[in-house]
This record gives structure tokens, C-alpha cells and sequence, in this order.
């Protein structure tokens, strides 16, 4: 397990593991972005033990910018070497993720778990974005002007 903070990613911090050291999330590696609590990175447990939750966006070639579908994700690497996942919200956007995180400003895992339970999936925005546009137009134009 990595973290570190890039300046070129709006001075986020990265979380990242590879596969092998991942327990939870499939076999899937992390490479994801570390979402705030209310003070510093670590949100803790009810035992008091501290989770980093981030954001991991799906492999997507040619994804723009911060507009990509991921996963928000509870990590703890208290297991030793083994980082533990719990998924704390599938399918959503990044930048829903990070405004509603900005908003409610979470300072417990089980608060940061509340907060990601409330983005909305990328499918009901995309739902949404589609019941608002109106109806469909058919390319061919109206069949009965009369």
C-alpha cells in the first residue's frame, strides 16, 4: 500500500495497492483518490481504527478528466501487509463523490459511509439526464402533418 499527493491531481491524495496485497474488492487492484473527513485523511471505526475512503474510478480508456464512473471505497491496512476493502458505494461519479464529501463533511467511517449510501449510481443520473430532456425525436421527423 502507497499513498502520496500529486500536484497535477488537483492536490488530491493517491491511495493505491497492488492487486496481490487487495482483500475484498474482487482481485482488483487500487489506484484511486483519497476522499476528506472532517480532519486530516483517516476516518475511524467505531474501535477507533483508521480507514482511508477513496474514490476508484473503473478502467476507462479515454475517461475525461474527473467526470469517470467508480467506486467509493473503505481501505484499512491494519491487516498487516493486506489491505482490507469494503465497498461503500458502486457506480457513481467522481465528482458527485467529491462534492457530497465536501458537503457533509463525514468524521467517521460509519458517517462516510452515510454520505457515499447518498450519491446518487451513475445510471439513475443518467436515468434522470434523460427523463428531462424531453422525449425522443425520431430522425425521421413527424409521419402526419395533417
Amino acid at each position: 500500500m502507497q499513498w502520496d499527493e500529486v500536484p497535477e491531481d488537483r492536490g488530491r491524495v493517491r491511495f493505491a495497492a497492488a492487486a496481490g496485497a487487495v482483500e475484498g474488492y474482487g482481485g482488483r487492484g487500487l489506484n484511486g483518490r483519497a476522499l476528506h473527513p472532517a480532519a486530516g485523511y483517516l476516518f475511524p471505526d467505531e474501535d477507533g481504527e483508521g480507514w482511508w475512503v477513496i474514490f476508484q474510478p473503473w478502467p476507462s480508456p479515454g475517461s475525461p478528466g474527473y467526470k469517470v464512473p467508480g467506486d467509493i471505497l473503505a481501505c484499512n491496512d491494519s491487516y498487516g501487509d493486506m489491505v482490507h476493502v469494503v465497498v461503500l458505494a458502486a457506480g457513481v461519479w467522481e465528482d458527485d463523490a467529491g462534492a457530497a464529501f465536501r458537503v457533509h463533511l463525514p468524521s467517521s467511517l460509519a458517517d462516510a459511509a452515510r454520505v457515499a449510501a447518498s450519491v446518487p449510481h451513475v445510471a439513475g443520473r443518467e436515468d434522470k439526464e434523460r427523463r428531462t430532456a424531453g422525449p425522443p425525436v425520431s430522425p425521421r421527423g413527424p409521419m402526419d402533418a395533417g
